[in-house]
């Protein structure tokens, strides 16, 4: 006997799947109301922070999310109309969680006083395992 057609089954089951996975995309992307991009600064050679604050923007982006919270990379996001949120290092969450002192002075430090020089700062992360921490050994 020769071969068959094939019916089509599974090409028809492929197709289903890729206009499904296009629909959930389509309607997911529509809710998006910004897009931001994490910012590591440990690097064999970093780009300089204004140069990545313009490359951040014209790129679209709307938010930045920093692991730590350098001078220079603070300084270079004020005024830029990026939300930043700064990391806490893991290594501080436990001073921290142990003396509010301490969690006021880094706040003061890293967050408020960028802040007062025009930086969009929103939120610490891990504000909520650092509240969480103080709560716990309260």
């Amino acid at each position: 006997m020769g071969s068959r057609p094939r019916s089509g089954r599974g090409e028809a089951a492929a197709a289903l799947f890729v206009l499904a996975a296009a629909v959930v995309v389509s309607w997911s992307a529509a809710g998006v109301g910004a897009i931001g991009a994490n910012w590591g600064t440990q690097a064999s050679h970093p780009l300089p922070p204004d140069t990545v604050v313009k490359m951040l923007k014209d790129n679209g982006f709307q938010k930045v999310k920093l692991f730590d919270a350098e001078d220079g990379t603070m300084s270079a996001l004020r005024k830029s109309g990026l939300e930043v949120m700064v990391g806490i290092p893991n290594e501080l969450l436990t001073t921290m969680a142990n003396s509010m002192k301490a969690a006021d002075k880094w706040v003061e430090k890293n967050v408020s006083n960028y802040l007062n020089k025009g930086c969009n700062v929103r939120y610490p992360i891990n504000y909520c395992t650092l509240l969480a921490l103080i709560c716990c050994h309260a």
